[in-house]
């Protein structure tokens, strides 16, 4: 496997998906990382891409990713290899990526984690807990997929934190640069003690571990949001990644531009773009739920604007969809606009950052959907 710290400086950032390769994945920028730098030239790690030429550039395979609360985080083995067990029914290596989403970050003032989704009470699922949960969900793919496929999983936070009138009730703990700086910092610690693990059980060939967020502009101010970005870029010994699995809500399109838009509380088009790809190892893997199209409109012009300011393109390794948890919660009443299929969202995301030539996009790898228990 090749290293996936390999580091390679460019000012424009060129992707080469080549067969039988195995690409790495992480940036790092030469200065000193700070949410208000701006301009390149970057280092950049690559994540890992498994590569093979065995399956056509676009499959249909997807995976499922989950949403974790009290009713499955004991059953994370049989979700592997429920996953796993996919790659057997398959032709060809298939390569993946799941998100397991553990929810809104939490402490109890000793330890660092999250609540879980549905979490009637505040009981802390610490990061030692999810480590158990993560480390039972890998044993299990590896136990029932057929022997040669891969997976990345991502292990998922959120910056959710809840306000009234601009103050954070005590409904939430998210609510300070301090405490989302400390959280970030402990997250990576937490996938590095993962990804060792990972190592040293003899699976790096097969399997990557990452941290993942659902950033949400709606759900939290940039400076705490981008402080455990920072945490998180300072305590990942340039090891591991973060996917941005989160929105840009309000964000402007092509059919809206706006190189300046006026955003939710103090969001920025510099921070958005900092939190989701100019920060050393954040990868977006981009909410593309409408059926409108806007979602991939929005994003795509991020990276638009991106390139305009001197960065790379950003590149889409997979769209995230709810398809599943849409059918799942037959009471949505937002589901029938937001219930794109994982193929759908690639494509209008593919369609959307190949509308210019400077965001054009040969493949988007994988697809991942979420799904409630």
């Amino acid at each position: 496997m090749v290293n996936a710290m390999k580091k390679i400086q460019k000012r424009n950032l060129i992707v080469i998906l080549l067969s039988l390769a195995l690409l790495s994945v992480t940036k790092q920028p030469v200065h000193a990382n700070s949410a208000d730098q701006e301009g390149p030239p970057y280092r950049y790690y690559f994540p890992l891409i498994f590569s093979n030429n065995t399956q056509p550039a676009l499959s249909d395979y997807y995976t499922t990713s989950w949403y974790m609360t009290p009713q499955n985080v004991g059953r994370t083995y049989q979700m592997g290899c429920e996953e796993g067990r996919k790659t057997s029914e398959l032709p060809g290596i298939q390569d993946s990526l799941v998100i397991l989403d553990y929810g809104q970050p939490w402490s109890d003032g000793i330890q660092f984690g999250t609540l879980l989704l549905r979490e009637p009470r505040y009981d802390l699922n610490s990061t030692n807990d999810i480590i158990i949960y993560t480390k039972n969900y890998i044993n299990g793919y590896m136990a029932c997929s057929d022997g040669v496929s891969k997976i990345d999983v991502g292990i998922g936070t959120t910056n959710f934190a809840y306000y009234i009138n601009g103050v954070c009730t005590q409904a939430s703990w998210y609510c300070t640069e301090e405490r989302a700086y400390a959280h970030g910092s402990a997250w990576a610690e937490m996938v590095r003690t993962v990804y060792n693990w990972v190592i040293t059980s003899g699976y790096g060939a097969r399997v990557k571990v990452s941290g993942a967020t659902d950033i949400e502009l709606s759900w939290n101010y940039a400076h705490i949001s981008n402080k455990w970005v920072e945490g998180f870029d300072a305590h990942d010994n340039n090891q591991v990644i973060f996917y941005n699995f989160g929105t840009c809500d309000g964000c402007p399109t092509r059919l809206s531009p706006n190189p300046n838009p006026d955003l939710v509380y103090d969001w920025t088009f510099p921070l958005v773009h900092y939190a989701a790809w100019r920060a050393a190892p954040a990868w977006p893997i981009p909410e593309i739920y409408a059926i409108s199209g806007i979602n991939a409109r929005q994003w795509a012009y991020l990276s638009k604007w991106g390139t305009e300011q001197g960065y790379s393109r950003m590149q889409f390794l997979s769209a995230f969809t709810q398809y599943q948890a849409c059918l799942s919660t037959p009471g949505d009443t937002l589901c029938p606009l937001l219930n794109n299929t994982p193929q759908q969202a690639r494509q209008q995301l593919l369609t959307e950052t190949n509308f210019w030539p400077q965001t054009a996009l040969t493949n988007i790898p994988w697809m991942t959907d979420i799904d409630w228990p």
